[in-house]
């Protein structure tokens, strides 16, 4: 797995699909006027969210998450561990341990939306703990991806000699 993630093609592939699907959650989200609970932990703020939602604004988040949001994960996910195992050596493994984790808790978060979305909200304290990780583990994965891409860069520099 290791090898396929640290691919290029994979890194290219992943990459350009976290671009698109951000894209398309910015389409979405506008399209549908949605405030989303996505980036929301407090269960009172996520109950407010929903509660202010139209039926069609609800149903419009669901199809989200079950869309997009659950192919961002293993898009975005893939692009920041290729990153992470190609340009860190050794380290890669451990470096892309931030990229293993948001996977899964972004997984489980949406899992959770979609019940709460449904107007089921007794999973609601799992989405308390998930989304903080995913939001950590996103950004630290983020951090990451960026100094790769800086080192991948600065290695593609041309070397200026000393003569």
């Amino acid at each position: 797995m290791r090898a396929i993630l640290a691919d290029g093609r994979t890194i290219v592939w992943s990459g350009l699909a976290f671009a698109a699907l951000t894209i398309g959650f910015g389409i979405w989200i506008q399209q549908y006027d949605l405030h989303i609970i996505d980036e929301i932990s407090d269960p009172g703020q996520i109950r407010s969210v929903v509660a202010a939602m139209t039926p069609e604004q609800m149903a419009a988040h669901w199809r989200m998450t079950l869309s997009l949001d659950f192919f961002y994960p293993l898009a975005y996910g893939a692009f920041f561990a290729g990153l992470a195992l190609r340009y860190f050596g050794a380290a890669g493994l451990w470096v892309a341990v931030p990229s293993m984790i948001v996977v899964p808790a972004d997984l489980v978060e949406n899992t959770v939306q979609l019940f709460i979305l449904s107007g089921d909200q007794s999973l609601i304290g799992v989405k308390a703990i998930a989304t903080p990780i995913k939001l950590v583990s996103f950004i630290v994965a983020g951090i990451i991806a960026i100094a790769a891409m800086a080192t991948a860069a600065y290695r593609r520099l041309p070397r200026l000699s000393e003569d």
